[in-house]
């Protein structure tokens, strides 16, 4: 009973912090939909399209700091802070590396990104305004989403909340400010939520930075001792990262597959559907809490040697994913029309559609984040990286993706099939093979210096 009681109150001494985090960020898009919507279906479809880049952009940030925290929590458990510096200090130059090529890129020819997810061109046009200015967000980004990894891994989960919640604020205030023209400043529409975006992140990175320089554990050493990287660690770093860069990159090339075609259904339909992600976002926090503490707490055990603990502890959060899923789902199903209700959601076709996706989102929600809480937290804490492309390629690519072109591009078949057709493909079989991986226990693998086994 002890162990168990133990076993919640660490589980929410880390979710809890990280889901709330996840919580004011996804509200905070959530606010910036339903301002923007005032601007109409246009506006709507063009920041959704937009956002596709820039949704591309963080998950390889993530994918870098997934891998990453892999390593640290392991490193955590092992007592070995140099390494946890050095894994930090590789994880930024690589994440500043992809930051430097997306915004040069969205600086350059937002145009030409914009018309990949859209042939519209009222929205290209847009899209265009908006990709320009949050271009220069992408180095703020790259920075944010490392140190936070960096201090989560380490138990350190209330500095990347406080600076989140900071940087929601700036971000909701200035979004009124800017779009509606408040304060006698002039109405900027879809470029005063870029500047709203690029600003609040800027804030919170220099909070990140303030606090990782008052450190005095981990982060209190010169900047050499982040930088000094030998060929056998970058080489370490490497193994381990890149196949989630990879994994994380094939599944964001999936997804913006799925969104070209979506977009592609009339700007109506992709309003609707816009508005359905920005609320789907918010349901997702939870299983991101679960996730990361799973990850944290599983690695670093792995990290201290206790192999067969760690399997345990992974279990309990496998089990815990679809009840989570079951209430969420029952939660969310209830409000969301008096949810959607609260945003001013131009036409009534939107509004219906969004009602039926959040609806179908709801009924599959316990299946649904199985395969995520396995592959994101359970088999990269075990230093597993490699299997999450084996499974994504064969769901995402074999299945889902061509399952999606034909029924948007040449079946024609109603919105809300598109996303029925998206997590049947996904989902069914990427479950399976997860669960079986999952009890062979082959996903274990001690990455530290001193292993303990």
């Amino acid at each position: 009973m002890k162990k168990k009681n133990n076993f919640v109150i660490n589980m929410l001494r880390l979710a809890l912090p990280i889901a709330l985090q996840q919580l004011l960020v996804s509200c905070a898009q959530l606010v910036d939909t339903a301002m923007v919507t005032r601007l109409g279906n246009i506006t709507v479809s063009a920041v959704g399209v937009s956002s596709r880049w820039i949704f591309l952009m963080n998950l390889f940030y993530f994918g870098i700091s997934s891998g990453s925290a892999a390593l640290i929590s392991q490193y955590w458990g092992a007592k070995e802070k140099s390494n946890i510096r050095k894994t930090c200090g590789a994880a930024m130059v690589f994440s500043l590396g992809v930051a430097v090529i997306f915004c040069v890129a969205m600086a350059l020819i937002p145009e030409q990104l914009a018309r990949v997810f859209s042939n519209e061109d009222a929205v290209v046009k847009e899209a265009a305004k908006y990709l320009r200015i949050v271009a220069f967000m992408g180095i703020f980004s790259a920075f944010n989403q490392i140190a936070c990894t960096v201090l989560r891994a380490t138990e350190k989960v209330n500095p990347p909340l406080f600076s989140s919640i900071a940087a929601v604020a700036i971000n909701t205030s200035l979004n009124y400010v800017l779009i509606n023209g408040k304060l006698g400043l002039p109405m900027l529409g879809i470029r005063g939520a870029a500047l709203a975006s690029l600003i609040s992140t800027a804030v919170q990175a220099v909070i990140l930075m303030l606090v990782m320089n008052s450190s005095k554990d981990v982060f209190k050493a010169p900047l050499k001792e982040f930088l000094s990287l030998s060929r056998d660690f970058v080489k370490k770093f490497c193994a381990v990262c890149l196949p989630v860069v990879l994994n994380e990159g094939m599944w964001a090339i999936g997804t913006n597959i799925y969104a070209m075609v979506f977009a592609r259904q009339g700007s109506e339909n992709y309003a609707g559907y816009t508005i359905f992600s920005s609320v789907e976002q918010v349901a997702f926090v939870f299983f991101v809490g679960v996730c990361h503490a799973c990850s944290i707490m599983t690695g670093k055990t792995i990290g201290e040697g206790k192999e067969s603990e760690a399997y345990k502890l992974a279990k309990r959060f496998v089990i815990m994913t679809p009840i989570v899923g079951l209430v969420t789902g029952s939660v969310l199903a209830a409000c969301r029309e008096p949810l959607l209700s609260l945003l001013s959601i131009e036409t009534q076709g939107a509004f219906d559609l969004a009602s039926r996706l959040i609806l179908i989102y709801c009924l599959w929600l316990p299946i649904r984040n199985i395969p995520y809480t396995l592959i994101v937290g359970t088999f990269r804490a075990g230093g597993d990286t490699k299997i999450g492309i084996v499974y994504d390629c064969i769901s995402m690519y074999l299945i889902a993706v061509p399952l999606i072109i034909y029924l948007g591009m040449f079946a024609k078949v109603e919105f809300h099939y598109l996303l029925i057709a998206m997590y049947l493909g996904e989902d069914l079989l990427k479950t399976i093979l997860s669960l079986h991986r999952f009890r062979s226990k082959k996903w274990i693998k001690n990455l530290t210096d001193n292993k303990n086994t």
